[in-house]
């Protein structure tokens, strides 16, 4: 994701890095972090029930090339995931359930305060849908994924993407990490929470110019 600032991993505090090799022509487009959002669903009990709820972006880009999207990065907020699915009239359960996701039982925002997307290949598949290839980092562990991503303009001109797309928990080691007798008195979380989460992620663009997007032809000298 240009430089947007300082943001946490585990226990260091590191920079988003700017983009090697020749840039020539590539735009960096901001996201606008107060409008674009991840939503999240899990399951328990083989999808007999559920929780949903939200979790925050502090920063990220999205690198354009020819208008195409060449790459990106965001990185999500940890300690802001919330739940949406209690009411709001229950604050008690609302707050222990967020304490539990938050706890090292789940993310371990406390060592883990974000987990973060880049981008590493795209794939134009219709003039509003592409194939996005990348590494997720969550907690300890970063994997490659990859979804499709679906796009539109609005008035303002920022793009607005969408996409979803599970993960198993369990390969991110979002359970339990303590010794084995401490795994045997979380068997609720480890066992009967489903392993999969559902990511439904919004990501919507700072303001821009559609010939913003496109490449000025090189000077000659």
């Amino acid at each position: 994701m240009f430089l947007l600032g300082g943001v946490g991993i585990g226990s260091a505090t590191y920079t988003i890095a700017q983009p090697v090799g020749d840039t020539t022509g590539v735009q960096q487009i901001p996201i606008d972090t107060n409008r674009s959002i991840i939503l999240w669903k899990g399951t328990e009990m083989w999808q007999t029930g559920k929780h949903e709820g939200t979790v925050n972006l502090s920063e990220g880009y999205l690198s354009f090339e020819n208008g195409q999207i060449i790459g990106g990065q965001f990185v999500a907020d940890m300690n802001s995931i919330a739940i949406t699915d209690i009411p709001k009239h229950e604050p008690i359960p609302r707050r222990n359930l967020r304490n539990h996701l938050r706890s090292d039982d789940f993310f371990y925002v406390e060592k883990y305060p974000t987990a973060e997307f880049k981008i590493t290949k795209t794939e134009a598949l219709k003039a509003d849908s592409l194939k996005i290839w990348g590494d997720l980092s969550i907690r300890d562990v970063t994997k490659p994924i990859s979804f499709t991503a679906t796009k539109e303009e609005d008035k303002s001109s920022e793009l607005v993407f969408n996409a979803s797309f599970s993960i198993d928990r369990f390969e991110y080691n979002v359970s339990y990490q303590g010794s084995y007798w401490d795994r045997l008195t979380s068997i609720f979380d480890n066992n009967l929470v489903d392993a999969d989460i559902l990511l439904s992620i919004e990501l919507v663009t700072s303001p821009i110019k559609q010939k913003e997007l496109v490449n000025k032809p090189k000077e000659k000298k």
